[in-house]
């Protein structure tokens, strides 16, 4: 288990105090009961060591702890060693001064990997047997202090391990919390972003319903009651005939409003085939001087629903421009499943064209329809020449 290489371990203050205070202790115990015949030179040397090993332990090791290299941390360890040693080796038993090895223990926990601890821990007992073994020759004193020595450097490297372990779990879990509440703002970033975008959305699909459905009603409407009125004189039974076509239009395109209410809520088509609707479309739109014809190729098949509404309204508009603009006489139609995965409609007339394609909301809605289904949109079209649109979708 690698630690990582930005250890902000909190108790790295304590151990430094822990470590000094280790050290200060053994000193003192050590010069309480100086062996026989220690000198001033000695007393030095030990105090000398002492100061180089505490300062090392300190400001060395915060060095170290912060970098990833294994190198100096390697280098770290050898020198606390010879230093630790020579202390144990000049101190000659007295007091705890085999003790002054164990704050390296907690040392290695904390900087070094799983494989690294194990190594360096087995130096550390190394150093403390060769260091007692050089001052007293003979195995009987390195026994008699082995068990503790051992039992306390156990003790440091567990400790410090659940020490480690639980801080670090602390440290990921609030390095969790604060990314799961940055991605919590951004979430509530992204869903006011969608809100808005939705209600655009809902807004231009209803538009494009009211144009493509009531819009279209209305203008057959309009049409039929202008020709009622051109007539009434000369030939009112006819006249008649037109203004009860208008009023069977304006039941149907209360119907249409309901049904696009409905699909608005529901995404719901009805229960006649886009052939069928179609064939009912143009029963209501034909008027006595524009025919309309309506041709269907390859076997009709179910349509998702989307592909189906949007088709139609296409076939709707285009019927709805020709009555408006187009000054044509026959209008055709024609829807085409021949192909396994497309299915295409094409509406042309030959009216008298344009020499330019405008964008007015009819062509705008009907551009957005094809573009949310994924298909196709071709018009072609010239001054005197007719006018012509054909949609191709998956389905």
């Amino acid at each position: 288990m690698k630690k990582s290489s930005t250890n902000e371990f909190n108790i790295t203050s304590g151990t430094d105090l822990a470590f000094a205070l280790v050290v200060l202790i053994s000193y003192f115990a050590t010069f309480s009961k100086p062996p026989q015949q220690t000198s001033l030179f000695l007393i030095t040397i030990l105090i000398c060591l002492g100061v180089a090993y505490i300062t090392l332990g300190i400001y060395g090791f915060a060095f170290v702890n912060q970098i990833t290299s294994l190198i100096p941390k390697v280098l770290y360890f050898v020198l606390q060693l010879v230093i630790g040693g020579l202390i144990v080796y000049f101190g000659k038993g007295a007091g705890f001064s085999g003790l002054i090895l164990l704050p390296l223990v907690a040392h290695t926990a904390m900087t070094l990997n799983q494989d690294w601890v194990l190594a360096a821990n087995a130096s550390i007992l190394i150093t403390y047997v060769v260091s007692v073994l050089s001052y007293a020759n003979s195995w009987v004193v390195v026994w008699a202090g082995f068990p503790i020595f051992f039992a306390g450097q156990i003790f440091i490297l567990i400790f410090t391990q659940m020490a480690y372990t639980e801080q670090q779990a602390r440290l990921k879990m609030e390095k969790l919390a604060n990314d799961l509440s940055e991605a919590n703002h951004h979430l509530s970033e992204y869903a006011g972003q969608v809100k808005d975008l939705t209600i655009s959305q809902e807004r231009n699909r209803l538009a494009r319903e009211i144009h493509d459905g009531l819009g279209h009603y209305l203008t057959t409407i309009n049409m039929q009651i202008k020709a009622a009125l051109a007539i009434i004189q000369k030939e009112p039974n006819k006249a008649y005939q037109l203004l009860e076509n208008a009023e069977q239009l304006t039941t149907e395109a209360l119907l249409d409003v309901r049904n696009s209410v409905s699909a608005l809520r529901e995404d719901s088509i009805g229960n006649l085939s886009l052939a069928e609707r179609i064939s009912k479309l143009i029963e209501t739109t034909t008027s006595p001087d524009r025919k309309i014809n309506f041709e269907i190729r390859g076997t009709p098949r179910t349509l998702p629903p989307q592909i189906d509404v949007s088709l139609f309204r296409v076939v709707q508009e285009a019927i709805n421009n020709a009555n408006k603009h187009s000054l044509s006489t026959e209008v055709n139609i024609n829807l085409n499943f021949e192909l396994q995965d497309y299915v295409s409609v094409q509406v042309e007339d030959n009216g008298q064209g344009a020499e330019t394609i405008g964008g007015g909301f009819g062509l705008i809605g009907m551009k957005e329809r094809i573009r949310l289904i994924n298909g196709t949109l071709e018009i072609k079209t010239a001054k005197d020449q007719g006018f012509s649109i054909k949609v191709s979708a998956p389905g």
